[in-house]
């Protein structure tokens, strides 16, 4: 648990980097990766998300009548919802996927390593059909900043501050997964598929 933590933390400051580079991420198992992954979801979904509807809700409740926020707020569930979706199809999907194949290369295993590769999923499916979520909180963003009267509401002010956040660190979330863990997912389906002897479609 305590590695778990160090490699939690040396990735977020990897993504904080100016400039992202995939081969930094060569040193870390595809293992490492999805806890990362996991444990991000966990924050965006018990964390992040229920602090901006809090803020929500309290400028609302100050804010009755405002027509306009009223409509942000329930973008901001729609993005929640599908979010929330977006990442159930990846813990019962990908994840489980992701993690038979390591364990299978690691083992060595060519029971396992034939039942994957004459599997039906791959992780081109996930690639293939990946839909980022982030677009809905560009929007939401774009059109809090043109809000008027709110400029020194504190609330607001936060409100803005831990929405731009959130889509930052969505859009590194997204990042990892398009290029590090599908790139890591590939090369060991490749050599699975070489190990095999068959060309993999």
């Amino acid at each position: 648990m305590k590695t778990d933590k160090i490699y939690h933390k040396n990735i977020k400051k990897l993504l904080n980097d100016n400039e992202l580079d995939v081969h930094k991420f060569d040193g870390y198992s595809v293992k490492s990766i999805i806890e990362f992954l996991k444990k991000s979801h966990q924050e965006f979904t018990g964390k992040a998300i229920p602090k901006v509807e809090q803020n929500f809700l309290m400028l609302l409740k100050n804010y009755p009548n405002n027509n306009q926020l009223q409509t942000l707020f329930n973008l901001f569930i729609k993005f929640e919802i599908d979010l929330k979706h977006h990442i159930s199809i990846e813990e019962k999907t990908l994840f489980p996927y992701t993690k038979t194949l390591y364990r299978a290369s690691i083992a060595n295993s060519l029971q396992a390593l034939l039942l994957i590769h004459f599997g039906e999923y791959s992780v081109s499916d996930f690639a293939n059909s990946h839909e980022n979520n982030e677009c809905y909180l560009g929007e939401i963003i774009h059109l809090l900043e043109h809000q008027t009267g709110f400029e020194n509401n504190i609330t607001f002010n936060i409100l803005l501050s831990q929405i731009t956040q959130l889509n930052e660190e969505i859009k590194m979330h997204a990042w990892i997964e398009d290029n590090v863990l599908i790139k890591k997912v590939k090369e060991i389906e490749q050599a699975v598929s070489h190990f095999v002897g068959v060309s993999k479609n």
